[in-house]
């Protein structure tokens, strides 16, 4: 990743002025679709009308409310001052009786409260059930029943060029706008913001644009399945848009409905992705590999004796490389479970057994 770009999470709109109404309702009277009629069958046109239509209906907004401080008169932060500011995002009714996906960005902050505004303008609190920062993605309900529930598509099958719409709240003020699209590219690896955020992988790059407020909303392929929720903007380009992939909120709901929560496996290190710069840098023997920079306190790394400058070569016998990533290969597995690390110290092989705790 280049040093210049910076990463922006699409969702998460600061405003200093409570706009609590301000949710915006739409009332369109939708004409039928006819078949052309010497083929019988819907044009391209017609049928992403269709996938729109299908897929807006279980489209939300999110608006969070809560307390930030506030500045004074000389813009220095005052710690008497908080004042009401609200976030706003999007997010994907994915049971009639009022489970919701978002982005675990959007409701991240635990002093707000968070509120779904259904495409009719229809209100309702929301409480979070659980959330994610690995995949970031979080599940929230809704106390309602008889709601539109989207249809989640396999993003294992998307290729590069195909057709797909983003809709969502886009800058808070535009509930629901819907923009058009293709698939750029797949297993894309970003990290949020700053980079202090874990690294999001497999994301699917789109140049359908999205904007502040679009975070947690549909990436929604022609059948009007969702096969993408949108995250991130990359800010150094042009169109440059991410999201977190179908089927990892489908993984994420399966954890929710066992468990109650999503879990994730926690190694316990800081480490750098071998390149062929670090190589040099480090003078090291390999070209592939995560070289550790860090171990952690009371993690599974520091019982299990890894060092700093140890390089991970294998996971259970799978090769780390830029494709395939330390944090990327461990969520294979779950806490709990025992891995062999493949560990080159020095000029010395060793096999190392971790058993991986929980990332908190």
């Amino acid at each position: 990743m280049n040093q210049g770009k910076k990463y922006i999470l699409a969702g998460v709109a600061l405003v200093v002025i409570f706009f609590a109404n301000q949710a915006i309702s739409q009332n369109i009277r939708l004409n039928p679709i006819k078949p052309a009629a010497k083929s019988g069958q819907l044009t391209d046109e017609q049928q992403a009308i269709l996938a729109v239509r299908k897929a807006k209906a279980s489209t939300v907004s999110i608006v969070g409310v809560g307390k930030t401080q506030g500045a004074s008169s000389s813009g220095q932060l005052s710690l008497s001052a908080p004042v009401t500011s609200e976030v706003f995002g999007t997010g994907v009714i994915l049971e009639a009786d009022g489970l919701v996906v978002t982005n675990n960005h959007v409701v991240s902050d635990a002093n707000f409260n968070y509120t779904v505004v259904l495409a009719d303008g229809s209100k309702y609190p929301a409480k979070v059930l659980a959330s994610d920062k690995i995949s970031d993605i979080a599940f929230l309900k809704i106390e309602a029943k008889g709601l539109a529930a989207a249809v989640l598509g396999d993003s294992d099958s998307l290729e590069t060029g195909q057709t797909v719409f983003a809709i969502g709240n886009s800058l808070g003020r535009y509930q629901n706008s819907v923009t058009r699209g293709v698939v750029s590219a797949l297993g894309r690896a970003l990290s949020e913001v700053d980079g202090t955020g874990p690294r999001i992988h497999n994301l699917i790059q789109t140049d359908a644009a999205i904007s502040q407020g679009n975070s947690g909303g549909p990436l929604v392929n022609l059948a009007g399945e969702v096969v993408g929720i949108n995250t991130l903007i990359d800010t150094g380009g042009y169109s440059l848009n991410f999201a977190v992939p179908a089927n990892l909120v489908k993984d994420g709901l399966a954890q929710l409905k066992a468990f109650g929560k999503i879990s994730r496996p926690f190694l316990g290190v800081q480490f750098v992705t071998i390149d062929p710069l670090t190589q040099i840098g480090a003078n090291l023997p390999v070209n592939d590999g995560a070289l550790i920079t860090g171990v952690y306190l009371s993690s599974p790394a520091r019982t299990a004796g890894l060092e700093v400058n140890d390089v991970i070569t294998a996971i259970n016998g799978q090769n780390l490389d830029s494709r395939h990533e330390l944090d990327f290969v461990l969520q294979q597995y779950q806490a709990g479970n025992q891995v062999m690390l493949k560990i080159l110290r020095g000029q010395e092989t060793l096999e190392v057994p971790v058993i991986l705790g929980e990332y908190k």
